[in-house]
């Protein structure tokens, strides 16, 4: 161990002596290397909490044996814990390094979600989506109107979202209102670019009170309502907002999102009295809600902490600075 210290401390006095080109050359690929080992690691006893350990050894830029052992671990985990977009992603990003069967199993995936759009329509929406920004999306919106099909402006706007594209969003709604059959796409756009305008259009769809609305409906509007009250750090009123949406539909993404927002108040211990969490194949919020909820809480989370770390750092994770603070474990 001593000699691997001695090693890494000559290397970044190397860096700075020689400069910033081998920054990328020799500085990256290492940090690569120790998040790779600490990602295999994890892997050995927990596969979900290993995901955000090889993302971060991607972030890294590995190149060679080392880039394409990273994404074919990460692509396996994607699969394993259905984090279907995710591999969508990274299997256009990596193709050379992907099976052909794997990556079709992803539409395989993608056309029963969006029965009866064929797997040719999607993939072809697919392409157009992550090439378009706020400057030039005349192709995808051409293309969106021309097939005039809701699902595929869903899909659009669920590869915009992830791009955080949302100009691109907003105007694929002006140009079709119709095809938008729930308001979460544009409130969470308007919201994200801008607070103010995003109260304005929630003012807007709440005044609205000649139009009936689907139980899906009355749960987004209420969900985009505590967005809005959590981005102005109203956490008592943003959680009320998150459990009344519940109540028409998608629990558990109500559920979760109050949780944060009661954490971000400090009522961690009204949040496990309130709602049950269990530990999910899918999602490392649920599955660290739980754990911080058990009798044996620390035990469970102590193993995971650089995963959780890594968890807390991405936009809407806030909360896990309060349950799981960098000294805590």
């Amino acid at each position: 161990m001593y000699q691997l210290l001695k090693f890494q401390n000559f290397v970044f006095a190397f860096v700075l002596y020689v400069g910033s080109y081998f920054v990328s050359g020799i500085l990256f690929p290492l940090l690569a290397n120790g998040a790779y080992e600490q990602a295999y690691e994890m892997e050995q006893t927990n596969t979900l909490f290993a995901i955000p350990l090889y993302e971060k050894a991607l972030s890294q830029k590995p190149s060679g044996k080392l880039q394409k052992a990273v994404v074919s671990r990460l692509f396996f985990l994607y699969k394993k814990h259905s984090k279907l977009l995710d591999a969508l992603f990274l299997g256009s990003r990596f193709p050379s390094l992907i099976p052909s069967k794997d990556r079709s199993w992803i539409w395989n995936q993608l056309t029963d979600i969006y029965k009866p759009i064929n797997v040719s329509e999607l993939s072809s929406t697919y392409v157009l989506a992550t090439k378009a920004n706020g400057e030039n999306s005349s192709e995808l919106r051409e293309h969106l109107k021309q097939r005039n099909l809701p699902k595929l402006y869903e899909f659009s706007s669920i590869l915009l979202l992830k791009r955080k594209q949302y100009k691109v969003i907003l105007s694929l709604y002006e140009e079709n209102p119709s095809m938008f059959l729930t308001p979460l796409f544009i409130g969470i756009s308007e919201l994200k670019l801008d607070t103010e305008q995003g109260k304005e259009f929630l003012k807007k769809i709440l005044t609205d009170s000649d139009k009936e609305r689907t139980d899906q409906e009355k749960s987004d509007i209420l969900y985009l309502m505590g967005v809005h009250y959590r981005q102005s750090n109203e956490h008592e009123l943003s959680a009320r907002y998150f459990r009344m949406s519940g109540s028409f539909f998608a629990k558990p993404r109500a559920d979760l999102e109050a949780s944060k927002s009661l954490v971000l108040q400090g009522k961690t211990k009204e949040m496990c009295s309130t709602f049950k969490f269990f530990v999910s194949p899918f999602d490392e919020i649920e599955t660290l809600l739980h754990y911080h909820c058990s009798p044996n809480g620390t035990q469970s989370s102590r193993p995971i902490f650089a995963s959780i770390r890594i968890l807390a750092e991405r936009e809407g994770n806030e909360f896990l600075n309060v349950l799981y603070p960098k000294d805590s474990l």
